[in-house]
């Protein structure tokens, strides 16, 4: 889905008759009409009014502008968004009080060149971390490091984004820890291979030549085996992390995207760019023993919920939820035009799925409250996410 993805936004550009880019402020629109609560109490009101006029008819490319205000998502706040405004009015709903661990969100953005951290409470962003076209992004199990993949390096960061080290790396490809958290797995693109990183030390210690263009890659849960997905050899690769070598190839039959692996290890579900299906594979013989059927052409990110019983998959502008037990799928909801990578909270309340709606605004993340299967809102300013990732904080201390 990335080239339809990209194809899309070409288009745009086109008829725009400019390049369109992720906006330089990336903001929370609430969906429903609380979207027009601007100030955040809870209640739509005159001091929203008072807002909405001061922003009416204004040039969108002014630093003081709002694009909250432009509720039809049309690039102006005009007319029309004063009708929806006025449908809105006097709307209230009791904000929920925050409650448990909170959360950083973590998305790497390849067009915008950044690493974007978002508070999970207000969606406000709490930095911006300018990397070069990072294609992933990863939270170690003790949540103090985050690492980024990028087209020129391996970033380690401390839990302030302060560096503390970097490999280089030829491509922007994704990346996984160990599960004792001292090597990453990373899937160098541009070389046809995976490099494994110290990352206690901070050096390269091997690599792995797996196939062409490694698009994703995954741990069996004992961390004794890697798999890799190459996207122009439209297979799987199974790497003994012992001896470090190749043991089996399971052909897909189409460019897989992404692979999840279940809780016992025993099958792996392997989206694909464009068929209707996802594939699944018995990690046992490695061999693809069966296909999920599903009405989109095509799927790209896959998420476990965090007890893996629930598989969540983004399918062509819809969101899928999976028994992994069954092998069924149980609900879906419409998001978009399209739809690429996703990230399940540490919680399991919320999915954050790259979209593309045309009538919105185009590229975002939008937010679905997994327990109540609803669109929360969206968060515009991002153009072509490549990864999610969540870094939990306890909401006693006050700070990251």
């Amino acid at each position: 889905m990335n080239l339809r993805f990209c194809a899309v936004l070409c288009m745009l550009m086109a008829l725009n008759g400019e390049e369109l880019r992720a906006e330089t402020r990336v903001f929370w629109v609430a969906n429903g009409p609380m979207g027009s609560d601007f100030d955040g109490d809870g209640k739509v009101t005159f001091t929203d009014f008072l807002h909405f006029v001061n922003n009416f008819n204004a040039d969108p490319e002014v630093e003081s502008y709002d694009p909250r205000t432009d509720l039809n998502e049309d690039g102006v706040t005009n007319f029309n968004d004063f009708l929806a405004f006025s449908a809105s009015y006097g709307e209230s709903q009791t904000p929920a009080e925050p409650s448990g661990d909170r959360y950083i969100i973590y998305v790497a953005d390849i067009d915008d060149s950044s690493v974007m951290a978002l508070d999970s409470d207000s969606h406000l962003i709490i930095d911006y971390l300018p990397y070069r076209g990072p294609g992933g992004v990863i939270v170690s199990a003790d949540q103090q490091s985050i690492y980024v993949a990028e087209v020129f390096g391996f970033f380690k960061m401390d839990t302030r984004h302060q560096v503390e080290f970097s490999v280089p790396v030829e491509s922007r490809g994704k990346a996984v820890l160990s599960p004792d958290q001292t090597r990453a797995y990373v899937a160098d693109q541009v070389q046809d291979l995976v490099r494994v990183v110290d990352v206690v030390n901070g050096v390269t210690i091997d690599s792995i030549l797996v196939g062409n263009r490694p698009i994703d890659v995954a741990l069996s849960p004992d961390g004794t085996t890697l798999y890799v997905a190459n996207q122009t050899d439209r297979n799987v690769v199974v790497v003994d992390l012992a001896t470090m070598t190749v043991t089996a190839r399971i052909v897909i039959g189409d460019i897989p995207l992404e692979i999840s692996i279940t809780q016992d290890g025993a099958r792996a579900y392997v989206t694909n760019y464009s068929r209707g299906v996802i594939s699944v594979l018995d990690l046992n013989t490695n061999q693809v023993v069966g296909a999920l059927q599903i009405d989109q052409e095509g799927s790209f990110g896959a998420e476990f919920s965090p007890d893996k019983k629930l598989l969540y998959v983004s399918a062509v502008g819809v969101l899928l939820e999976i028994d992994v037990e069954h092998n069924l799928i149980v609900r879906t909801l419409r998001l978009g035009n399209d739809s690429t990578i996703l990230g399940v909270s540490p919680d399991g309340s919320r999915a954050y799925v790259a979209t593309l709606v045309l009538q919105a605004g185009g590229p975002g993340l939008t937010v679905v409250d997994l327990n109540e299967w609803r669109i929360l809102g969206r968060l515009r300013g991002f153009f072509y996410p490549r990864e999610i990732a969540f870094r939990t904080v306890p909401r006693m201390t006050g700070s990251q």
